[in-house]
């Protein structure tokens, strides 16, 4: 089951992993186009700088409200990081 918690503790994660890379932004200081830093033959005909920006949307869960259970409940696995580990979890289903 997908959990506020599990859902943090995935994205800050993921956010620290991408934040980490030295070649992550260019010389004016502009996102490079890449998973891993600078890694420009990924980029597609359609990616420009403005792109590289949708990975900004992991910052909206800072608009909750500090008593959220999103940021109150204690950390817990996101769903790979627990299969990762070889816990039997139940697939899990968009909700409509």
């Amino acid at each position: 089951m997908v959990t506020p918690a599990g859902v943090r503790c995935g994205l800050t994660a993921v956010l620290k992993r991408l934040l980490a890379f030295e070649n992550l932004f260019d010389a004016a200081g502009f996102l490079q186009v890449g998973v891993c830093g600078a890694q420009p033959s990924m980029g597609e005909d359609y990616i420009s700088t403005g792109s590289l920006y949708l990975f900004t949307a992991g910052f909206l869960p800072l608009g909750l409200p500090d008593a959220d259970p999103f940021w109150q409940d204690p950390d817990a696995d996101w769903t790979m990081k627990a299969l990762w580990a070889g816990q039997d979890r139940p697939c899990e289903h968009w909700i409509s």
